[in-house]
């Protein structure tokens, strides 16, 4: 394996073993309070951290080789209250992106926090679609024990109740609000990469995804502390391959600030629009695609 791989592998693996303990950790201090400034920039912070990095290390161990690494990034995610992404992302996203069949590709004008709701709710509903069809396609009901969603809801529960016995009503409170927060990073990251992109209808079927579905982002600190997450249409056209073989090719639309930045941005989809919108028009007129002009 080429050192680089190796390194990768082994960084991934790294983050994700030492995930669990780091979010009791964080649970617990939440739970036994402080001074009030100081209780909102940890939990500011954590979310961030479980958000963000977490989240970009989750999302790469779905999608690598071996059932040791997915079934690590599977209880990342179960453990933040989000378990349906490991089905969802890959089973829903990757095969509907840019089209109005993905709850995770937000529409033209649509503001984040509807998208939030939109998209949790229908990548919840869809990716259990999925699973019950992949149940019944191996002769069994649709909720045999073998779907995976059990594990998701399963597991989140058990880890509500952990928190509630270890930790009382306070630390459930803070374990659900540290898991929303981290939830909205991961959302409102989708909601940047994907804004407004929409495939061509060609009669049958979409046009196959390329790189110009996907928004991206060069900035080389960004890059390193979410692997590579925004060399999106990269991802998109080689799922499989690793976060450190990602590159941006000259087709890849480019976001214009990086991206936490353009998150930031997000948070007031006035100045959102304003930003966004002309770009969005201008590689929609280039294409000759008509755009979504819902404004939500």
């Amino acid at each position: 394996m080429p050192r680089k791989k190796w390194g990768a592998k082994a960084l991934t693996v790294g983050l994700a073993l030492v995930h669990f303990p780091l979010l009791a950790l964080a649970v617990w201090t939440l739970a036994n309070g402080g001074p009030i400034l100081n209780w909102i920039a940890y939990f500011t912070a954590a979310g961030l951290y479980f958000g963000q990095i977490m989240n970009s290390c989750a999302h790469e161990l779905i999608h690598a080789g071996g059932r040791d690494r997915r079934a690590l990034g599977r209880w990342i995610y179960v453990t933040l209250l989000f378990g349906h992404q490991t089905t969802a992302h890959p089973g829903v996203h990757h095969i509907h992106v840019a089209t109005p069949e993905d709850p995770n590709t937000a529409r033209y004008g649509e503001a984040w926090w509807v998208f939030c709701f939109r998209a949790w709710h229908g990548s919840f509903w869809k990716g259990l679609a999925v699973e019950k069809r992949r149940q019944r396609q191996a002769g069994r009901r649709g909720w045999d024990r073998r779907n995976p969603y059990w594990v998701y809801l399963g597991g989140g529960w058990m880890a509500m109740v952990l928190a509630w016995l270890m930790l009382g009503w306070t630390g459930i409170a803070a374990y659900v609000a540290l898991c929303l927060l981290a939830q909205s990073q991961l959302l409102i990251t989708d909601y940047v990469l994907h804004y407004g992109m929409r495939r061509a209808w060609m009669g049958e079927r979409y046009e196959p995804v390329g790189p110009k579905h996907s928004w991206n982002a060069p900035h080389v600190v960004t890059n390193l502390l979410t692997l590579h997450a925004p060399r999106h249409s990269d991802h998109h056209a080689h799922p499989t391959r690793g976060f450190e073989a990602l590159q941006i090719g000259e087709e890849a639309p480019l976001l214009p600030y990086s991206l936490p930045v353009m998150v930031t941005f997000a948070l007031w989809p006035w100045w959102w629009r304003r930003v966004m919108n002309p770009r969005v028009d201008a590689l929609s007129q280039a294409r000759d695609t008509p755009m979504d002009s819902a404004v939500a």
